[in-house]
């Protein structure tokens, strides 16, 4: 539990935040006083791999996430989370609620990313296919309900689920992504609405949000220049757009107003709704 030397403050726990988005998030989070739980496969800096990307090594690690945050004051801590280790979420649930006793934000940004994602139909094998259905539907609703439980029994909770566009647009549209990255990434979708339908009651806010075309450390470093024809033709966003929208769902007070089957459109969320953006 909390220790004498630590302040409370809202807890936030963030997946993927090895590197990328995630990790400019769980920052921007601790920024705004959150004590941020750190949570990724890759535990220790130069371990990073893109496995959709024939394994192309990639900069990040959960400690070097935490170093940064408490390098400049903040609350952190690291957690080991695979999304295809059920045993994994399970504990590095448990460990955050032994540290802080709480989890006041969930941020479900993680997805797994083996070959499959990429794969065209002809060329899945059905046990890849199991296994992206695990890693990004199956096991991001295991998360998202043993961390609700908690957020039911505390009174109050918002989780952020972050998707992608082309998860809800022709396949035509998705820049070469494969079925078994579209289709698991729509059933996720659902998630955030049935859970304001079931539990909006209880206190719990859950969002839906997609970051547009980003450029993040993890494009760069696995395909180098070849990262800006991702965008097909549409300027890159920076990460902290997506981030500085995540710290307002998870921490303003009007925020629970927005809470909606539609997807977010992140880095042009206050212009798009008329909201004056924070400093």
């Amino acid at each position: 539990m909390i220790s004498e030397s630590e302040v409370q403050r809202p807890v936030a726990l963030v997946t993927g935040a090895t590197r990328g988005i995630g990790r400019t998030i769980a920052v921007a989070l601790a920024r705004a006083g959150f004590a941020v739980a750190v949570t990724g496969r890759t535990m220790t800096e130069g371990a990073g791999r893109m496995d959709s990307m024939g394994g192309a090594p990639v900069p990040g690690s959960v400690a070097s996430t935490v170093a940064e945050i408490e390098a400049a004051g903040g609350q952190a801590m690291g957690a080991r989370i695979d999304l295809l280790d059920r045993a994994s979420i399970d504990a590095g649930v448990a460990a955050v609620l032994d540290r802080w006793g709480r989890i006041d934000v969930l941020v479900n940004n993680g997805i797994y990313q083996g070959p499959v994602i990429l794969q065209p139909v002809m060329d899945v094998a059905l046990e890849d296919a199991e296994r992206a259905i695990t890693g990004n539907f199956i096991n991001q609703f295991h998360l998202s309900r043993i961390v609700l439980k908690t957020m039911v029994a505390q009174g109050s909770g918002r989780m952020i689920f972050m998707t992608t566009l082309s998860s809800a647009e022709p396949a035509a549209n998705a820049a070469g992504v494969g079925l078994f990255y579209l289709a698991p990434k729509a059933a996720f979708n659902r998630i955030p609405d049935h859970i304001n339908l079931e539990h909006g009651k209880d206190g719990i806010s859950a969002f839906l949000i997609e970051p547009r075309f980003t450029m993040t450390d993890t494009l760069r470093a696995a395909m180098g220049d070849a990262a800006e024809s991702i965008g097909q033709g549409e300027a890159a966003r920076d990460p902290e757009e997506t981030a500085r929208t995540v710290v307002w769902l998870a921490s303003h007070v009007d925020a629970p107003n927005h809470a909606a089957p539609e997807m977010i459109n992140a880095p042009d969320f206050f212009s798009e709704r008329g909201i004056a953006p924070p400093n």
